[in-house]
């Protein structure tokens, strides 16, 4: 047996123990919580870039009455239709109190440039408080839960927020899941575990207790919506007048819409309302 002979049972042994380093690799790092979120977090603000746009069915539980609506996105912003209350048709006072904005929509071109404003203030908003949640908050990883990967998180104390909106964030401890195939934001579950006063409470406060959840489902390869919100909460909040103290929202029946304004939404959801009555009986991935 020649010398290289010899040598190539190592060369073998050698090249198999590389690939698995490197196949392990992105594993390995993934175990590092922080880095695992910042990639998470990195990849939402990739597909909203990609401004996709869905029509859905949206149901709120609000004031002990369960609203039914037709949403569809819009490069304005969503667009909104009532289809039921309590299950039964709108009465002819709540549907006019629902045409009304509608109608003022198609007709107002100030209302609808305000609707594209106020899209364009909150989209800003969100996407700066992506680029900043890795580092507001420190993450202890708890393994796995089924597919997903689940990390505690608490407040850094390091981090000094720079606006209202991640001093409210700052105050919100919790658990957030992350979808390991494609690294995506499957679920935040969080509380205020301490009392945040804005403006020296002039402008409003946070109490400490209270939650927050968010769902996230996958509606295809690389993009996902919001299923589920619900907010419970108090306090008072002057300069966030935006958010709902007590909300109960889940969205379902996901239809991708190809790009379009606000105006040809309009004609569309008063057109035909009654088509988006019907349940999709299509299922997306539950989170246990």
């Amino acid at each position: 047996m020649t010398m290289l002979q010899n040598i190539r049972p190592h060369y073998r042994l050698l090249a198999l123990v590389a690939f698995w380093a490197l196949s392990v690799l992105p594993l390995l790092s993934a175990e590092n919580p922080k880095e695992l979120m910042t990639t998470a977090c990195n990849n939402e603000m990739r597909q909203r870039k990609q401004n996709a746009l869905w029509a859905s069915q949206v149901e709120r539980h609000t004031a002990e009455h369960v609203y039914r609506e037709q949403e569809i996105d819009t490069v304005d912003g969503p667009i909104h239709r009532l289809l039921s209350v309590d299950g039964h048709e709108p009465s002819p006072s709540e549907r006019k109190q629902d045409d009304d904005p509608l109608r003022e929509l198609k007709e107002n071109m100030k209302a609808r440039q305000a609707l594209n404003n106020n899209r364009d203030a909150e989209e800003k908003k969100v996407d700066d408080l992506l680029g900043v949640i890795p580092d507001v908050f420190l993450f202890e990883n708890q393994g796995k839960q089924a597919e997903f990967e689940r990390l505690a998180f608490v407040p850094n104390p390091a981090y000094k927020p720079a606006t209202y909106e991640e001093m409210a964030l700052h105050a919100i401890s919790g658990v957030v899941l992350i979808d390991l195939t494609e690294r995506r934001l499957a679920r935040f579950s969080g509380t205020p575990t301490q009392q945040v006063n804005f403006g020296h409470g002039l402008l409003g406060h946070l109490n400490k207790g209270g939650r927050i959840e968010v769902n996230r489902v996958r509606l295809s390869p690389g993009l996902w919506g919001t299923s589920l919100f619900r907010t419970d909460l108090d306090g008072r909040f002057a300069i966030f007048k935006n958010i709902s103290k007590h909300l109960d929202e889940t969205r379902s029946a996901f239809e991708p819409v190809p790009p379009t304004n606000d105006q040809r939404a309009l004609e569309q959801i008063t057109r035909k309302p009654a088509n988006f009555l019907s349940t999709d009986t299509r299922r997306y991935r539950a989170i246990p």
